[in-house]
């Protein structure tokens, strides 16, 4: 994302910086404005001693943008859990931030927080279900266990995906709750959502049983940004989604650090207007750039998805979404 200085003596600070580390101030990250010295009157989250959050309260709880929208916490009695929470809530900052620049709703018709989250944990009892991470009407689940990156990374190979991560979960789940809030009511919405990733009303379940029974199209990799996304048109758009996401965190991020042509816009806004097809050629560029250099220092690769014409398309119908919203 952007880059950041200290508003008491100038020195760089970082997003997840709760003070200066040249003066010592204490810094308070309020989106929209950047960091704040705490002494401008804008208050702390409630949860900044117990997860880190360095976001301004704004809620009448003293709850910051992204935390009000956490609805259930993992249960803190469990040794670890109050990590695992903070790991959690430092994934979805940056989501809710980029939400917020791209001025996306995120509250619902009552003016309540929308999407919420809630992180849990597995039950103890062995013969209890575990926890699905999903999304089901504005509500997105996350296992907590997805905290742990032992534990990421064995589902990662057992589901044998090149990439998973906890930003990435976030990005995501919110996808499906964008499908639903961005296209209720607006049928013209609808249908060239269709007309890209399919009709969504064939049977989910069904075809999420025959995807993991049987695999995903021979072809996939011409159409579709991940294997999964070929399981079901509202996977199809979830992908694409967080890969929109990724691409324009990634290009905002590389433009503050200058690793990209100048000519793109500085803003994640302004960078959500210019075509797909530009900022994908962008994008291409740095990933292939980045890849090598995890490569030389001996990294997993750093974008290990391959941008077809066909995907591009898609991920230029998410844009136009994100843009008439």
């Amino acid at each position: 994302m952007r880059r950041f200085d200290c508003p008491s003596c100038g020195h760089e600070v970082f997003f997840a910086n709760t003070a200066c580390l040249n003066c010592g101030t204490a810094l308070v990250y309020a989106p929209g404005r950047g960091f704040l010295p705490s002494t401008d009157g804008d208050g702390f989250c409630a949860n900044r001693e117990a997860i880190g959050c360095n976001w301004a309260a704004e809620s009448a709880e003293g709850l910051c943008l992204s935390c009000q929208h956490t609805l259930i916490v993992p249960d803190l009695t469990v040794p670890g859990n109050a990590e695992r929470w903070a790991r959690l809530e430092a994934a979805k900052r940056p989501v809710i931030r980029a939400l917020h620049h791209l001025r996306l709703p995120l509250t619902d018709a009552q003016g309540q927080p929308a999407p919420d989250f809630e992180l849990k944990g597995d039950p103890l009892a062995a013969d209890a279900p575990k926890v699905m991470t999903g999304h089901d009407n504005g509500t997105i689940t996350l296992n907590i266990a997805e905290a742990d990156d032992a534990e990421r990374a064995a589902i990662r190979q057992s589901l044998g995906e090149p990439y998973r991560t906890l930003t990435g979960h976030f990005r995501h789940e919110v996808a499906h709750h964008y499908w639903q809030v961005l296209t209720e009511g607006v049928p013209a919405r609808l249908d060239a959502l269709r007309a890209v990733f399919g009709d969504e009303r064939q049977d989910y379940a069904a075809a999420l049983e025959a995807h993991y029974r049987d695999g995903p199209p021979a072809d996939w990799a011409a159409h579709f940004i991940s294997a999964y996304a070929s399981s079901h048109p509202w996977e199809d758009f979830a992908e694409t989604w967080a890969h929109v996401m990724h691409l324009l965190d990634g290009l905002e991020t590389a433009r503050a650090f200058g690793l990209v042509p100048g000519d793109l816009p500085g803003d994640l806004a302004d960078l959500a207007a210019l075509p797909m097809e530009r900022l994908a050629k962008a994008w291409a560029a740095l990933s292939v750039a980045l890849n090598a250099v995890n490569q030389a220092m001996g990294h997993e690769t750093f974008y290990p998805f391959v941008l077809t014409p066909p995907v591009v398309a898609k991920m230029e119908a998410v844009r136009q979404v994100i843009q008439r919203a």
